[in-house]
């Protein structure tokens, strides 16, 4: 039995992907992983299977914008957005991400439609790192994102509006939010829904079956792709088209994340005092006949906490680094905590004592300024064990190396030019 004929519209995505082969080898071999599926959606959607399309919005669109918006697509799941957004609401992550690819794909010389999401200040991050910004604006603009897509991954619940059956082999259905979310409060936004600036969404992966992809099966797609990213890329440098801007973003997302918890604790237990003692005898090799010093140790001095309050560090992050911070104080047993709120000047000072829980209560929301902290410490007369900073270090102004222990706990990718950095990220 013959197959029907191809449609114009077929076609047309034919020869695009034939032409990004030709000129874009890199995005035209990854663009062939992907099924191309009509469906009930505006524009385009993938899961890393399928790159389901409107026939009507792929009819409008020029052949170069055709192309740029495949790439953009492809993009999607090479950087593995269809395995990252976990709680996140899909509206908001598919916005960050675009801002994430979109620059990327003009950076390679193609084309995209009107409207595209591009801002300078999202330049070289990533999209959770994008997303963590556009969702403190959407708070501090009194909007808040839609309460029913923030649904993680399997999350199964009853009643709630299935996952998109998307599997290799066949595409998403409706236009139901990923990860098993569902209507909330009556309203039922879909992350497929018309978007201004959007024209190819990511939506959640799935398994063959078409359910929502736990997490190993996601790491696994997430490898998958990864691999085939860097073969793509040697199949591109062999035919002299090599991707510009793209090695450290691929690379940035298959590092591992360190526990910025664990990091923290560690940070602040090189500051503790310890000795060794005879009495009581190291407990852990009793039983093994040997009788060793164990070490003792002694509370902290006084810690410095410093808060950037400029409007960058959102309040997720906040809540869970007071909570990590009144655990370490427990276990530290510092003779004091110093909270201070520092935008452009030091806005307020908070003092805790011995294992008084922390509550972040930020003041400010003027410049960045950095100096104006370690001022403050040194004419207060206050020798800290050692300093903390949360901020996102969007600043250069910073003091002389102080003589104490300075970490800077953040959630961007810059580091300090003293001390040590970490990154943390809110769960």
């Amino acid at each position: 039995m013959k197959s029907p004929p191809a449609t114009a519209t077929e076609l047309k995505l034919t020869r695009a992907r034939i032409q990004l082969l030709l000129n874009q080898p890199f995005f035209g071999a990854l663009c062939l992983r992907l099924k191309l599926v009509p469906g009930p959606v505006p524009t385009m959607a993938t899961n890393g299977s399928v790159i389901l399309y409107s026939p009507a919005f792929v009819d409008q669109l020029t052949k170069a914008e055709l192309e740029g918006v495949l790439c953009h697509e492809v993009l999607h799941c090479a950087l593995g957005h269809h395995c990252r957004r976990g709680g996140r609401d899909s509206r908001l992550w598919n916005e960050a991400a675009d801002f994430a690819i979109n620059p990327l794909v003009l950076k390679n010389g193609l084309t995209l439609p009107a409207g595209v999401l591009i801002d300078p200040k999202f330049d070289n991050l990533s999209a959770e790192e994008i997303y963590a910004r556009l969702n403190q604006e959407s708070r501090g603009s009194g909007s808040t994102p839609n309460p029913g897509a923030g649904g993680g991954a399997n999350q199964g619940q009853q009643g709630a509006t299935p996952q998109p059956q998307t599997t290799p082999n066949s595409p998403p259905q409706n236009q139901a939010e990923p990860g098993g979310a569902g209507p909330a409060n009556g309203e039922a936004p879909s992350a497929l829904a018309p978007r201004p600036g959007g024209f190819g969404e990511v939506v959640d992966a799935a398994d063959d079956q078409g359910n929502p992809a736990s997490e190993a099966e996601k790491s696994r797609q997430q490898h998958e792709w990864q691999i085939a990213a860097d073969q793509a890329v040697q199949l591109a440098k062999s035919c002299g088209h090599e991707p510009a801007d793209l090695d450290r973003h691929l690379r940035e997302t298959r590092q591992s994340k360190q526990d910025w918890r664990a990091l923290l604790r560690a940070f602040v237990a090189a500051t503790t005092a310890s000795d060794y003692r005879w009495t009581p005898p190291n407990r852990r090799y009793i039983a093994s006949g040997l009788y060793l010093p164990s070490v003792e140790r002694t509370g902290v001095g006084e810690i410095v906490v410093a808060v950037d309050t400029s409007g960058s560090i959102g309040n997720d992050e906040l809540a869970q680094f007071a909570g990590e911070i009144s655990a370490i104080s427990d276990e530290a047993q510092p003779e004091a905590i110093h909270v201070v709120y520092c935008d452009a000047a030091v806005q307020s000072v908070q003092e805790f004592g011995l294992s008084e829980p922390v509550q972040l209560e930020p003041k400010g929301g003027g410049g960045t300024d950095f100096r104006p902290v370690f001022q403050w410490v040194e004419q207060n007369g206050i020798v800290p064990a050692c300093l903390i900073y949360l901020t996102d270090l969007c600043c250069t102004k910073y003091p002389g190396t102080p003589d104490y222990p300075v970490l800077w706990a953040t959630d961007s990718r810059r580091t300090a030019p003293f001390g040590e950095t970490i990154r943390i990220t809110a769960d």
